[in-house]
């Protein structure tokens, strides 16, 4: 069914509102929403007729509603409209400012039947629909079966052609073709160098150097004319690159100190080049950032991504460098990985961004200051994270790459424009600058090389660091079993080409598992090994869906109970016949057990619980925002500050361990809640706590390698 809602035709099918050349793309939720207002129009709608009719449920959290209602009044606002079409009465609800009329198919307009999207199967032919202008007022009677059948087949179709939270124009693509490349390396240091920059009128390259051993940053420009180059320095701290003022010849560096836990942004004046001016402070930043930050032309503020909260996601913010105040642009999604890596266009008017969601193919869309209006100008196919996207000159366009396919994204005054370019030799870039319409620099995906380190006494007066299991290829993520040889070790390696479990004993290492995968997935689709107590099973997820290993029967068993919930945490329970786990529900986490015996579910009640560690003897425990608590009595201990940001955790009968996957290793004494804190020399991804308290840690180095100017002909 289709309305005219104030300057917005509303194609419920398509899940779409349109006005002219504008088209926004709505999710399910605010799909309802608007359906909701639209069958009582004009009449004050209560936040519980909401929970109890949209919901459909008995208690929805406050914060939830208001994040709904203000991304639906923000897609209805319209340019040329200045009243807001969805208004708020105090303390008693929401209301529809103007009465809709309902659309005969033949209302559809001309312009909207051309670009329904191909993801629905449906021709550009409809451009021969009838375009006749009767109409007739909503009925305020309508059947509420009807309604609810209505919905139902809406939500099938939005989900077909929706992805995030974000409200979308699709662009329009064309076959795809292969195309030659020149490839050069344009950095020749010793080290792993990544993150390219350019400045905006091309005259300058940035890039980051990482010392490959000790993984010590520094901070690069060359000037592209003569290939003269110099280093930024920033007295006490590493630098990194992360990106030059906008069409100025500035660079923004990220500047840590891993030791004494700062991060700070600083902008370096390069106008003088080679002569490197001054150095300023532009703000501080959480040291778990990982992200880009780009500062307007005026200097006047600077935009960024960061967690605010990890179960949210990550927000596009504007910092105002004099008042001292941050700004929200983009909320955070409420998925894992949010909104990163943010680039303003060459005349400051748009912010284009990543959208990257955990286990889902990642988008680029821009972002309008003017009109406030977001499209999606790109979809990756397969489910990868990559920044390996920049803007074209002028404002035209932007290009993205997705492993070895270039797509070139170009804006004309009606539509946008897509063309992919499959290259070869093949690449498959992670960072990209664009040079010209026909060539960029690059820096390679897969940056790290993962390893496993066991770590005896590591917050003792002599710690021990030894590599396990080393190959030429990565491994990771570590259990221990028993089987009928006694002790061994199970982990994930790639050096047989695919992530496959490895066993390793009494000093000989086999393969254990040979698995395919048909989706061309990467890099940790293998992982999350947990094994029981008594060390006889073994639970892990390959891609999506999880499996069970058994020990003495050597064989694997598909576990598809787990596999239609939203896992978030998973242990096993200690009398090893049962798994605990966390599970994401709409907004809110729910703890439970699943008996591998009886198959039956008991949810765990009165639990608040983010994650899931347990000892080596299986108790369990779990943390939350501010708490760790253990399950067998229900004891808790305050989480230290710092606990409350880490994304690694451990657990022994005496401490409870957590990392920022940096460089930084602390624990709490659980007895007299005193805290060590350690540095360790690589990235200490994951871990593993034994019960005598030694380490296995999944650690992650960078490799040695080149920045890669490519050039093409078409």
């Amino acid at each position: 069914m289709n309305y005219q809602i104030g300057p917005w035709q509303f194609i419920s099918n398509r899940c779409v509102i349109t006005s002219n050349h504008l088209e926004r793309e709505l999710d399910p939720l605010l799909v309802k929403l608007l359906l909701h207002f639209i069958d009582k129009p004009q009449q004050i709608v209560s936040r519980q007729e909401l929970i109890e009719s949209v919901w459909q449920q008995s208690f929805v959290d406050d914060n939830a509603i208001n994040r709904a209602i203000s991304e639906l009044r923000k897609q209805l606002a319209h340019p040329i409209e200045k009243a807001p079409l969805l208004k708020t009465h105090y303390r008693k609800g929401y209301s529809l400012t103007v009465i809709p009329e309902r659309l005969t198919q033949a209302n559809v307009s001309k312009e909207s039947a051309n670009i329904l999207p191909d993801s629905l199967g449906i021709s550009a032919k409809n451009e021969e629909i009838a375009t006749a202008t009767t109409s007739q007022p909503v009925q305020r009677k309508n059947s509420k079966k009807f309604l609810i059948y209505s919905l139902l087949v809406i939500i099938c179709l939005c989900f077909l052609v929706w992805f995030g939270l974000f409200f979308i124009n699709a662009p329009s693509s064309e076959k795809i073709k292969q195309i030659t490349v020149n490839k050069v390396a344009s950095t020749w240091n010793i080290g792993s160098e990544v993150h390219p920059e350019m400045s905006s009128d091309k005259q300058y390259l940035a890039y980051t150097n990482v010392e490959p051993e000790n993984d010590i940053m520094h901070a690069f420009v060359k000037r592209l004319s003569d290939q003269r180059e110099v280093e930024i320095t920033y007295p006490g701290f590493q630098v990194s690159i992360l990106s030059w003022q906008l069409n100025q010849h500035s660079v923004l560096l990220q500047a840590t100190n891993l030791k004494q836990q700062k991060c700070e942004m600083v902008l370096v004046d390069l106008s003088q080049f080679p002569v490197i001016g001054e150095a300023t402070l532009i703000k501080k930043c959480d040291l778990r950032y990982t992200g880009y930050a780009q500062v307007d032309e005026s200097g006047e503020h600077i935009y960024y991504t960061e967690y605010k909260n990890e179960h949210e996601g990550s927000g596009l913010y504007k910092y105002d460098l004099e008042l001292k105040k941050e700004f929200i642009v983009i909320p955070p999604p409420g998925v894992m990985y949010g909104v990163i890596m943010p680039r303003l266009s060459h005349s400051g008017s748009k912010i284009a961004y990543v959208l990257s969601q955990k286990g889902k193919p990642f988008s680029v869309f821009s972002y309008n200051f003017e009109t406030h209006e977001t499209k999606r100008l790109f979809k990756a196919k397969k489910s990868i994270i990559s920044f390996a996207f920049d803007w074209l000159a002028d404002d035209k366009g932007v290009i993205v790459f997705e492993d070895s396919e270039l797509s070139t994204i170009v804006f004309d005054e009606n539509n946008i424009i897509k063309r992919t370019l499959t290259v070869t030799p093949a690449i498959s870039p992670y960072y990209i600058a664009v040079h010209s319409d026909n060539s960029l620099f690059y820096s390679e995906n897969m940056t790290q090389a993962y390893s496993l380190i066991k770590a005896t006494d590591p917050f003792g007066d002599n710690p021990e660091y030894e590599a396990l299991y080393k190959s030429d290829k990565d491994e990771y993520n570590i259990a221990e079993i028993i089987n009928k040889e006694g002790t061994a070790h199970v982990f994930v390696s790639e050096r047989s080409g695919s992530s496959q479990l490895w066993l390793s004993q009494n000093g000989l290492t086999k393969q254990l598992s040979f698995f395919n995968y048909d989706d061309g997935s990467s890099t940790f689709v293998l992982g999350g090994l947990r094994a029981s107590p008594n060390k006889q099973r073994m639970i892990f997820m390959k891609n999506k869906g999880f499996s069970l290993y058994d020990v003495n029967a050597q064989k694997f068993y598909p576990f598809e109970e787990f596999n239609k919930h939203k896992i978030v945490s998973y242990i096993w329970s200690k009398n090893n016949d049962s798994i605990i786990y966390v599970k994401r529900l709409g907004s809110k986490n729910i703890l439970a057990e699943f008996n591998l015996v009886t198959r039956d579910t008991r949810v765990i009640e009165g639990i608040k619980a983010n994650k899931l560690i347990s000892d080596s003897k299986g108790n369990g425990y779990v943390t939350n925002d501010n708490q760790l608590i253990r399950l067998s009595d229900r004891q808790s201990w305050e989480l230290p500050k710092n606990a409350k940001k880490s994304v690694a955790y451990g657990v022994s009968k005496d401490y409870f361990y957590y990392s920022d996957s940096i460089s930084r290793v602390a624990r709490l004494n659980l007895h007299d809640q005193t805290i060590q804190d350690i540095h360790v020399d690589f990235r200490p991804i994951g871990f593993e706590v034994s019960s005598d308290n030694e380490i296995l840690f999944t650690g992650a180095k960078y490799k040695d390698m080149q920045i890669i100017q490519i050039s093409w002909d078409e």
